[in-house]
């Protein structure tokens, strides 16, 4: 009987890992429209390949418009992709910030880890070199909060917001010059050749099947 259990168990375990390896993968990519067909979207990402993304019944379609962060208040709900402070114990710095409508207030909720983002940050004076060549910005690993916003401080040299989610919360500074976009509902008449687009995508096998796609507004590179 022990025998057959350590079987049954070992079993279990195998088809638990299956189930889990199978398991669909979330994707966010970033790039800009070439083509529009009745029900995807082909688009070139920002490393240059080429990607169809399917869009289903339940894929949410919005505009990403430029704001300020006049416009956060207490209260408001955001999103902010954010890079490690400097020294340590210092807050995560914002490389953009979120703002989401009253509508989707609670929209992924919470802190964890984002991507590979383009770090904008200068440095101070430094021996140099040239070199000649195409541009590629430096990139840095970032996290996400998304949550509400509890307090503000700071002035025309930047501010730092207390973001509360989930019976916790975090301190992000926000340097000036920190893009700031406002999230718009939106169709799909938004979605043509030639608009920069942020897509949350699950990717089985070959196919990718988008769960929301942000279009940036008059032309707008979505900044998360």
């Amino acid at each position: 009987m022990t025998i057959l259990r350590t079987i049954a168990a070992a079993g279990f375990t195998v088809a638990a890992s299956a189930v889990a390896f199978a398991a669909p993968q979330v994707e966010r990519l970033r790039g800009t429209i070439e083509r529009v067909e009745a029900d995807a979207v082909i688009i070139r990402t920002r490393a240059g390949a080429t990607e169809t993304i399917r869009l289903g019944a339940g894929t949410r379609v919005a505009q990403l418009a430029p704001a300020s962060l006049d416009q956060v208040k207490d209260g408001s709900f955001i999103g902010t992709a954010a890079k490690a402070g400097t020294k340590p114990g210092d807050p995560p710095v914002a490389l953009e910030v979120l703002i989401f409508p009253e509508t989707l207030r609670g929209a992924g909720e919470g802190h964890y880890p984002w991507d590979r983002l383009p770090d904008g940050a200068g440095s101070g004076p430094v021996e140099t070199s040239m070199t000649n060549g195409t541009v590629k910005a430096p990139e840095v690993e970032t996290s996400m909060t998304n949550g509400t916003v509890a307090g503000a401080a700071g002035g025309s040299g930047g501010r730092t917001l207390t973001v509360s989610y989930k019976g916790q919360s975090l301190a992000v500074a926000v340097p000036p010059g920190t893009p700031v976009v406002m999230l718009e509902p939106a169709d799909r008449a938004v979605l043509v050749p030639g608009a920069k687009v942020f897509a949350s995508a699950v990717r089985d096998g070959d196919r990718l099947e988008a769960r929301s796609i942000s279009v940036g507004k008059d032309g707008l590179t979505p900044p998360m």
